[in-house]
């Protein structure tokens, strides 16, 4: 009996065992990886740790899962856990991207990182991680500038960068504007300008422009370097011909005399100037000139007379005369008898006016006359002087000696008054000596 009970006993636990197991749900199983390692993983919102993980707690059925990571996007996705089965779930993250906005002065410059090209400014990077990141920025004629940047999150990031130029800049101006400006020999373009890639060291800068004296000075650069030039150009001097009609008059400008024309006055520095010009006999005539730069110039007076003419004549010939005491010459005959009357004698280049006429001979009383001469106009005057007896005159002969006034001499003799109004003619041939007495003191 003993037997069969605790042969009974033991089966009854057995069978107690396998209907207890039978009651129990089978366990879950849920194998969490990803790429790279050590992500956290949250289930239902709750985190479970970092990858890679294994849950073995999760009921059956569908679960959330989010998987994150710094410099990384956060993954989700949704997984369904099997009863007594093995579930896995695996994600690759990918790196989160930052946002930079990018500004150069000068614009268009490469943006590269490690060599790779990222685009050219302006521009907006989106395909950076987060992160520090080193940017090379570059463009032709300015020096490469390393950029750091760091990146943090969807944050957009904006920077603003210059660059130094690699040669010398010139920013120029000049009076006048307009003028031509080369470096070095070769056209850059027209003031004001900015001149930028000029090499580095000595450069020669010249200015030109019409109507202006070339400009050309060495200026030193260095690279980077900025310089303001500016520059004043001078005028080119002008030409001036002054031309009279008739010629000779006297040439004044601003009532200095220059000359007598026709006269060339070079090296005149542009401006107006007051030109008179002087003749005798003629009216002065003035005017405003103005000289142009680099210009030449002919400036023409056509001078107008006011003078007259006075046409006299004398008896005896041989008359001086004088125009406001001022000695004009002598009255002449083409006969050779002195006392007969002269041929017309004319002077001509008498102002216009009231004049005063003396004429006189020895032996005879001065006379004077006053007149008027209007131009244009000759004036007829006749002298018929008054004999005076002052002998002055002698001969001498062979047997006789005379003194009187001399009337005439030629080579068959010598006539003298002896007496007023007796006059003797005395054959060359018989005179030993004859002349004017002379004064004693």
């Amino acid at each position: 009996m003993r037997k069969v009970a605790a042969f009974l006993t033991v089966w009854s636990v057995v069978l107690f065992s396998v209907l207890g197991a039978a009651d129990r749900e089978p366990s879950t199983t849920l194998e969490v990886t990803s790429q790279p390692n050590g992500v956290t993983v949250w289930v239902d919102h709750v985190n479970r740790g970092v990858t890679p993980l294994t849950l073995t707690d999760l009921p059956a059925g569908p679960h959330l899962l989010r998987y994150t990571m710094d410099g990384y996007d956060d993954v989700f996705e949704t997984v369904q856990v099997t009863q007594g089965a093995m579930s896995r779930a695996s994600q690759n993250l990918r790196r989160t991207k930052g946002l930079l906005l990018l500004l150069t002065d000068p614009k268009g410059c490469e943006v590269s990182e490690n060599g790779v090209s990222l685009g050219v400014t302006p521009l907006m990077i989106t395909t950076l991680p987060v992160g520090t990141h080193r940017l090379q920025i570059s463009s032709a004629g300015y020096q490469t500038k390393l950029l750091e940047v760091k990146l943090e999150g969807r944050t957009p990031l904006r920077q603003e960068v210059t660059l130094m130029s690699d040669s010398g800049t010139i920013n120029l101006t000049s009076d006048p504007v307009g003028a031509e400006v080369y470096v070095n020999g070769i056209l850059r373009g027209k003031s004001p300008c900015k001149i930028d890639r000029i090499p580095g060291g000595q450069v020669t800068l010249e200015l030109k422009a019409d109507g202006f004296q070339p400009h050309s000075r060495e200026i030193s650069m260095a690279a980077g370097e900025v310089q303001a030039v500016d520059i004043r150009l001078q005028p080119l001097p002008g030409t001036l011909r002054i031309v009279t009609i008739p010629d000779g008059a006297r040439v004044y400008v601003d009532n200095e005399f220059r000359g007598n024309a026709p006269y060339d006055w070079v090296n005149v520095k542009p401006g107006q100037y007051r030109v008179r010009v002087d003749m005798a006999g003629h009216e002065s005539a003035a005017r405003n000139v103005t000289v142009e730069q680099g210009a030449s110039a002919t400036e023409e007076f056509r001078l107008v007379r006011n003078t007259g003419r006075i046409e006299l004549i004398t008896a005896p010939a041989g008359a001086m005369v004088l125009v406001d005491g001022e000695k004009r010459g002598l009255t002449s005959t083409t006969k050779r008898d002195t006392t007969a009357v002269s041929d017309p004698y004319a002077m001509d280049d008498i102002l216009e006016g009231e004049h005063e006429i003396t004429v006189f001979r020895k032996g005879y009383a001065q006379q004077k006359r006053k007149v008027t001469v209007v131009r244009g106009e000759t004036l007829t005057l006749q002298f018929k002087l008054i004999r005076q007896f002052i002998p002055d005159y002698e001969v001498t002969t062979i047997r006789s000696y005379y003194k009187g006034v001399l009337e005439f001499k030629n080579d068959e003799g010598i006539r003298i008054e002896i007496s007023p109004g007796v006059s003797q003619t005395i054959p060359m041939k018989d005179v030993k000596k004859h002349g004017y007495i002379r004064e004693e003191n």
